[in-house]
């Protein structure tokens, strides 16, 4: 009873799908199967057309072609075991397989091609053949219709078979329709917010030094040296090379001069000014789009599918400060640092904390708290109903105030750095920028990598050279796109930029938590902002993801980052797009997004049956499919993301109808959702 209750369940299952053997998720169109275990192995679609002889059977014919007895009526949609000679059938191959036939006596070339629907000329382009004689005994490759593991033409169809050559191209929407990127609940201030720059930008502290002395140099020489040079040490730290004193000096001497005379005194290994660093984002108006394009640029939808991050990974944010009461996201911070402002002091460690308290001071009228719109880029609380999406939902964020929206010096932005390594930082993000190369910032960095932390920075926003820190190499250099991924009017570039991201342009802002300071109070809001610096944390996000999946070493992520990058601009790395635009889908699974196999089909019932060859699209997206069976019913274009070979969540999947028998095509790919179909069935494979 129970085997034949069994037997009916499934005969009613494959009577639905036969019915409507469409099931819908969203709006997406997917095939399921309900055959056997629920699989159907991409190799299995891969087939000859076969004519049936004389004694054949569907038992001799799977011993013989190295498949079973039921893949062949599955795929020939037969449900006895009755064939009967001339009749033409579909024989399963898997794309590693070559099919040999071994010359029998009577064989010829001819003969072949009649029995396996293939043309003579095909036969003989597989194997070398100059003639068309063969002898008794040899073994001869029988072209496939397709071939996975080359993009060259493979014989199989032919004019004398009634096909034809159809050309397209593909694109790919990283938007799954049932599941946009939206803020939510978000009640903006409306308000305008200043374009104004800050006002006099200077490049260095007019009255301060930075110096870097030898191990050697001892205390008392160092005293006496200082009081004939009349410098007044403000602060000092100390390293294994040596004492590193930020000084201030008599008014009237400019810093510039006075560190090229030091750096040629035997005792001093540097001397700079004090440079000053200055946020790289321009504050846009607070009306925004209930929209968050960047995410969709990038495929984070995709990539939360993948790894919606790790509250164990800490994303150091070097910025104005933060508005700590944010409620999109506070519960993402940890305590942090203020290195704005310290007093004469020595350090125990190799860093000096003005206080512990990171609150961005920046009022309404100076643009609102820049590092809070960074940080929110980076981790604003996720699926919690309000406000934003972060790129992380699970993240720490160490925010630690090195600058003002007047600029912050390479001293204090140094300290902060150090800091950062102190509290276990994974990440370091830096979203300003300064013509200037400072010795002792480019120490901390290079400290911080060889601590193991991945520093990303901002290239600037002055349509010019790329800016310090992002121009050091071991940052990566992040410039900006704006919504249709076209390099911004205002994004610094050449050969030091490494990768693109979304930074958004006029009427286009990205939008992330922001606020802003008045009369010792913070006020929590959202608003929308462009520049590189809204760029670099995108990065600075799917960088944290990297680690959360288990990425450790900087250089893997860095390479992850890049690697895997949407090439934009012209071919290959260039000065506007670095390797291109950021796809977070791409770094986790090291793999790019493109070149998806195309191929002509058609679908019934439960399956789907290639009828021409299966190609992958160029490198410009383009493709070409040959021998295109006249009653193929679709053109399908699919890309594999974990290459099992089956269209499964995950994947990209796009289709249009071949009824109108024209020549050139456009599909377009969606991305499939990893929880799009019920757990009772699975997407064909």
């Amino acid at each position: 009873m129970k085997n034949k209750f069994k037997f009916f369940l499934s005969w009613l299952l494959l009577a639905i799908i036969l019915i409507n053997p469409v099931i819908k998720a969203g709006n997406e169109r997917l095939i399921i199967d309900l055959t056997g275990n629920n699989e159907f192995q991409l190799e299995a679609l891969h087939y000859i057309n076969y004519t049936i002889q004389p004694g054949d059977t569907l038992y001799k014919l799977a011993l013989r072609f190295g498949t079973s007895v039921g893949e062949l009526m599955a795929l020939n949609n037969i449900d006895s075991y009755l064939i009967y000679p001339g009749q033409l059938f579909r024989i399963p191959l898997s794309p590693d397989k070559r099919l040999i036939h071994t010359v029998k006596a009577g064989d010829s070339l001819y003969f072949i091609s009649l029995r396996y629907n293939v043309s003579i000329e095909s036969i003989k382009k597989a194997n070398n053949l100059s003639s068309d004689l063969i002898y008794i005994g040899q073994d001869l490759i029988i072209p496939l219709p397709g071939d996975f593991s080359s993009e060259e033409n493979t014989p199989g169809y032919s004019e004398e078979n009634n096909t034809r050559t159809i050309r397209g191209r593909v694109s790919f929407n990283n938007k799954s329709r049932n599941s946009p990127i939206s803020a939510q609940e978000v009640e903006m201030q409306k308000v305008l917010i200043p374009l104004t720059e800050p006002e006099n930008k200077k490049e260095f502290m007019e009255n301060e030094l930075i110096v870097k002395y030898k191990a050697m140099l001892n205390t008392q020489a160092l005293e006496e040296f200082e009081e004939g040079e009349k410098l007044l040490s403000i602060s000092s730290v100390s390293s294994p090379e040596g004492m590193i004193i930020k000084y201030q000096i008599p008014e009237g001497v400019d810093p510039q001069e006075l560190a090229a005379e030091y750096s040629g005194r035997e005792e001093v290994l540097w001397a700079e000014p004090n440079y000053i660093y200055y946020p790289t984002a321009i504050p846009r108006d607070q009306y925004y789009n209930s929209y968050q394009w960047g995410m969709v640029n990038i495929n984070m939808e995709a990539a939360w599918d993948l790894v919606k991050g790790d509250n164990n990974v800490i994303v150091a944010v070097l910025d104005t400060g933060i508005i700590p009461d944010h409620p999109d996201l506070k519960a993402n911070l940890l305590p942090g640092a203020d290195f704005v402002g310290g007093r004469k002091s020595s350090s125990i460690k190799s860093y000096i904390i003005t206080d512990n308290d990171p609150t961005d001071e920046t009022t309404l009228e100076q643009g609102g708290s820049h590092g809070t719109h960074v940080a929110g880029i980076i981790g604003a609380v996720t699926d919690n109903r309000i406000g934003v999406a972060g790129v992380n939902w699970q993240v720490k964020i160490l925010p630690i105030r090195a600058l003002t929206r007047s600029g912050g010096t390479s001293w204090d932005i140094a300290e902060g750095i150090y800091y950062a390594i102190d509290q276990g930082a994974d990440i370091i993000n830096m979203s300003f920028g300064s013509n200037y190369d400072s010795y002792y910032q480019r120490e901390a960095i290079r400290d911080a990598l060889a601590s193991g932390i991945s520093i990303i920075a901002a290239t600037g926003n002055e349509n010019s050279s790329v800016y310090f820190p992002a121009a050091y190499s071991e940052v990566i250099a992040v410039g900006a796109v704006g919504r249709d991924n076209k390099k911004t009017a205002y994004s610094n570039y050449g050969p030091e930029v490494d990768i693109a991201a979304p930074g958004g342009g006029y009427g286009e802002s990205i939008l992330s938590t922001w606020g802003y300071y008045k009369d010792g109070k913070t006020t929590a809001n959202y608003a929308g902002m462009i520049g590189t610096s809204m760029a670099a944390p995108h990065v600075s996000g799917v960088a944290a993801l990297l680690k959360a999946s288990g990425v450790i070493d900087p250089a893997e992520i860095r390479s992850r980052l890049l690697n895997n990058a949407s090439d934009l601009g012209a071919r290959g790395e260039d000065d506007f797009y670095g390797h291109g635009l950021l796809d977070a889908y791409a770094a986790l699974l090291n793999r790019k997004i493109e070149k998806p196999y195309v191929f002509a089909a058609e679908k019934g019932g439960n399956v789907i049956r290639v009828q021409s060859e299966i190609r992958k699209a160029a490198s410009d997206q383009s493709f070409q499919i040959d021998g295109v069976a006249e009653d193929a019913g679709y053109i399908i274009a699919w890309f594999d993301s974990n290459n099992n070979h089956m269209i499964d969540g995950g994947d990209y999947y796009g289709e249009v109808s071949y009824s109108n028998r024209k020549d050139n095509f456009t599909i377009e790919l969606s991305y499939l959702p990893m929880n799009s179909l019920s757990p009772s069935y699975k997407v064909i494979k």
